[in-house]
């Protein structure tokens, strides 16, 4: 298949690379004109700006693409809190715009548009798993730029006849994840605290929160799939069906530091709006898609914990 990764240089987009190059596929990503694309031989880079529809139009008519992805976008609850008009172009604009071009230029193809379970908002226990039926009902700034994409590409497929799939992702880590996120943050302090290149002490927000995590590559390989055998129109999530503690990721990096780590309530990292649990029901996209997770949380961890290691070992000190 001839595929098009929008926002195919972030954390998710790389490993989407890997995953359709290995099934064969002529893979084109984009990046942003502000960028330098990473270079290798499985992928064709073309610049594209998501609120610029020259930009979207030139990228679609030169990739041709039989199937596109749709990743690109604003992607850190955080940050939405800081920038909250912003995070609302960037992925509610930016995906009407990306399924316009489609409408246009590349009718035919099938398309995944990527939001997000934070669509669900917060969902009373009694209600959990959360099935792809919730109401939508976003508590964050984020949530809400995420809900508005989703709604557009429900819209492309029900109004324009566009095969356009929904996938809602829960939490997903892995390696390749910057700072901002709950694994990222931990492992990398671990690791400085290690090598004697950060603070003493680890400092947390919120630890009494459950989350489903999935790991990136899982993730990856649901959209690859959802591309393939997805329903024009339906919504995926893609989800592990279990819930962990943040107190129990934090554990795992804390039970494997080779110094002794000093934890540190900072307020500066509690959210201001949480949930006490988070769970997802991943079982249409296991009924439509075929796809599960196969990677064990732990080894996420590891692998995450392994390279901001290597990242701090290879820092000046």
């Amino acid at each position: 298949m001839r595929v098009l990764i929008v926002g195919a240089t972030g954390f998710v987009g790389r490993h989407l690379v890997r995953e359709c190059a290995s099934r064969g596929d002529d893979v084109w990503g984009t990046f942003r004109p502000d960028e330098t694309p990473p270079e290798g031989d499985d992928v064709r880079w073309l610049p594209l700006d998501l609120l610029d529809d020259e930009s979207v139009t030139a990228g679609l008519e030169e990739a041709a693409p039989e199937g596109v992805v749709h990743l690109a976008g604003q992607a850190n609850v955080a940050e939405s809190n800081r920038d909250p008009v912003g995070t609302f172009r960037v992925n509610a604009e930016g995906t009407y715009r990306v399924l316009s071009g489609i409408r246009r230029i590349a009718p035919e193809a099938a398309a995944v548009a990527v939001t997000s379970a934070e669509v669900y908002g917060a969902v009373s226990s009694e209600d959990m798993p959360v099935a792809e039926s919730s109401p939508l009902r976003p508590r964050t700034p984020y949530g809400v730029s995420k809900a508005a994409a989703d709604l557009a590409a429900a819209q492309a497929a029900a109004g324009w006849g566009l095969r356009v799939i929904r996938a809602r992702p829960f939490n997903h880590i892995g390696p390749g994840q910057r700072r901002g996120f709950v694994g990222p943050d931990f492992a990398s302090q671990v690791a400085e605290i290690e090598a004697g290149t950060g603070s003493p002490e680890l400092r947390v927000g919120n630890l009494s929160g459950r989350r489903d995590f999935t790991d990136v590559r899982d993730v990856a390989r649901g959209y690859r799939d959802a591309l393939e055998r997805g329903v024009a129109g339906r919504a995926y999530n893609l989800c592990s069906g279990r819930s962990v503690p943040i107190g129990e990721i934090l554990q795992f990096f804390v039970d494997r530091a080779r110094v002794p780590i000093r934890i540190v309530e900072d307020p500066e990292r509690l959210r201001p709006v949480d949930i006490p649990e988070f769970r997802g029901d991943p079982s249409r996209a296991k009924a439509d898609l075929g796809w599960s997770p196969r990677i064990p949380l732990e080894q996420s961890l590891q692998e995450v914990l392994d390279e901001w290691r290597s990242r701090a070992a290879a820092a000046p000190h």
